[in-house]
């Protein structure tokens, strides 16, 4: 039974922070990314900072204070931070909140680690114990770590990727690659603007790719500007033809994932061929990519129920903070 001394547990990534607070149920998401206007003032975050920029793109820009996991700006960082756990708390003036665990990459430079935790005494945490980012989410997996038999967890993001084999509680190796949803985002921009002449937005490129696997029919509608009249339209593209897209990023994953596991130590690769890896991140959800891990990797491929979720769970559970 989780207990309430553990105050709060963090993913903050790049695309998305997360939060699960006190009783370990409600997990609080809201997109790392703030609204600024041209005298530096934060006008938005989250969500809300999206659509304003939208409807305002002269006068605002987006800032995304986490890149690939890194802070980039420790002073918008500690905004969303402390704005999130406002809100998780109930307290919308509060400074100061409990310990929280927090999910980190699986090796981190001291300078990463310092623009971090200074982020998060800005934010007003005064303290916060690191855990690595594939050890929580195998955690959050139902991966018994305490085993001596290997493990792999594979992380899908937005903009990277990462695989990381366990043992034993330990990270025995790691690797993070440059492949990640945005580029099937990209590659749908590309398909649809050379075969269709139509140019759509990048929230409109996720939105298909989302599509391509609820789709009920055999087509997708996607809507964009006519690259000719410059009107907009909505064409109606089949759903075999967007689902070839990703493959390339599919199969880019898998080429790194197996390049980690051809320099691992060979007993811990035997275990990951009987028990097979965890694929985690939202990224985990897009259509076909577990089979085609599967089918390129000749391993089982585990997806769990809340892939986004399982970092912010599991560290919940890995630390008594």
């Amino acid at each position: 039974m989780r207990t309430l001394a553990r105050g709060y547990s963090i993913d903050l990534g790049s695309a998305m922070l997360r939060i699960l607070a006190r009783d370990g149920e409600r997990i609080l998401h809201m997109p790392t990314v703030a609204a600024i206007d041209a005298e530096g003032r934060i006008r938005a975050r989250g969500s809300r900072a999206v659509e304003i920029q939208g409807s305002r793109p002269d006068t605002l820009h987006l800032v995304r204070p986490v890149l690939q996991r890194s802070v980039a700006d420790p002073l918008v960082a500690a905004f969303l931070l402390r704005a999130a756990l406002r809100e998780v708390s109930g307290d919308a003036k509060a400074r100061h909140f409990a310990a929280a665990t927090l999910c980190v990459p699986d090796r981190m430079g001291e300078l990463q680690v310092e623009a971090l935790l200074a982020a998060c005494e800005t934010a007003g945490l005064k303290r916060v114990r690191l855990v690595a980012n594939s050890l929580a989410q195998a955690v959050g997996s139902g991966v018994p770590l305490a085993e001596p038999a290997g493990a792999l967890v594979v992380d899908v993001g937005a903009e990277r990727s990462s695989a990381a084999l366990l043992s034993c509680g330990d990270v025995i190796a790691t690797s993070t690659f440059p492949v990640g949803g945005l580029d099937v985002d990209e590659g749908l921009v590309r398909l649809l603007r050379h075969r269709h002449g139509l140019i759509i937005s990048p929230s409109e490129a996720e939105r298909a790719k989302v599509r391509i696997g609820t789709a009920d029919s055999g087509t997708v509608p996607v809507r964009g500007h006519d690259l000719l009249r410059g009107l907009p339209d909505t064409r109606t593209i089949p759903v075999a033809e967007l689902a070839r897209v990703p493959l390339a990023t599919y199969d880019a994953l898998a080429k790194h994932v197996l390049a980690l596991l051809s320099d691992s130590p060979p007993k811990l690769v035997e275990d990951v061929q009987d028990r097979g890896l965890v694929l985690c991140g939202e990224g985990a959800r897009m259509l076909g990519l577990a089979d085609r891990l599967r089918d390129r990797l000749c391993l089982p491929v585990h997806v769990p129920d809340q892939p986004g979720d399982v970092g912010v769970l599991g560290a919940w559970d890995v630390a008594e903070v």
